[in-house]
């Protein structure tokens, strides 16, 4: 392993932009996801909103009580195009609860609906027609994970929101995914189901482990060491691209690795995670962490 470290210029800090292939690999062959980070000031007000939470609940750290997410699949297809059967949806649950069970975050099935609308199957990332499919299919976001399965347009893989939408626009809250990157699926190194794992991570408020690169805050989480480029594929040896401390986190499922490098979050993330449902998304505490939440104020 070099003992030099690289540094990546970066054009501009990731605030409120899209994630995008790395550069070096053919686009089909990498990862791809939508999802943006908050804007400045949206990410100052969420700071602001968890440090009250703290300050109400400074011993909710140390809680191990249960948080339960129910899903409701909505399976968008057009013909046959696109159907997923049960058992691919119970391997996807299967995968999530082995990612998030270190932190005792629990996944079940609730509903599975089918909806046969071309229009809906190719959905672009805010567009109007995501907008009117979630508007006639979601339900209940306060109380569930709404979680759609779709050909997405431009070889994305998925995308989602952050808890600290839900308020502010409930009715587009949940994670969309291709239907192929479900665990069994034919999209080559992104077929175990981990693209989900990635996407839901970030409805329970995770950023990349690439969010601004070098430059402080990155993705806010004290155990992830600064990542100046996201990573392509399985990279050997593991890459450092920042002068700080620690390699790349190229086994985080917050990376763009393929899903076979794709192994484990840290205990940051998983406090973090844990932190950001008991403030955005109380509905989804197990009952003994809510009599345990004291009220604070959102800011």
């Amino acid at each position: 392993m070099s003992t030099t470290k690289r540094v990546w210029a970066m054009a501009f800090l990731t605030f409120g932009a899209v994630c995008a292939y790395a550069d070096d690999e053919p686009q089909a062959t990498k990862r791809l996801c939508a999802t943006e980070a908050p804007s400045g000031l949206e990410r100052a007000r969420v700071v602001s909103t968890l440090s009250y939470f703290r300050q109400a609940n400074a011993k909710f750290a140390g809680l191990k009580g249960s948080i339960e997410v129910p899903v409701a699949f909505h399976v968008l297809q057009n013909g046959d195009a696109g159907n997923l059967t049960d058992a691919v949806l119970e391997a996807q649950i299967d995968a999530l609860n082995l990612a998030f069970k270190p932190y005792n975050i629990r996944f079940r099935r609730v509903s599975a609906s089918h909806t046969d609308n071309a229009s809906y199957f190719t959905m672009g990332y805010k567009s109007a027609v995501e907008r009117a499919a979630k508007k006639n299919l979601g339900k209940d976001p306060e109380q569930q994970l709404n979680f759609y399965t779709a050909d997405l347009a431009g070889e994305l893989l998925g995308w989602a929101t952050f808890p600290s939408d839900l308020a502010g626009d409930p009715e587009r809250d949940g994670v969309v995914v291709h239907y192929q990157s479900l665990p069994g699926g034919a999209k080559a190194h992104f077929d175990q189901g981990k693209t989900a794992v990635h996407e839901v991570a970030h409805w329970l408020g995770l950023f990349h482990t690439f969010e601004g690169g070098c430059v402080v805050p990155g993705d806010e989480v004290d155990d992830t060491p600064f990542e100046g480029k996201d990573a392509s594929g399985c990279p050997d040896p593991q890459p450092d691209t920042c002068p700080a401390p620690g390699m790349d986190p190229i086994h985080n499922y917050m990376d763009y690795s393929y899903d076979a490098c794709m192994t484990e979050f840290t205990p940051g993330q998983g406090a973090r995670m844990r932190e950001q449902v008991a403030t955005f998304r109380p509905a989804l505490l197990s009952s003994s962490l809510k009599s345990a939440v004291k009220p604070f104020e959102i800011k």
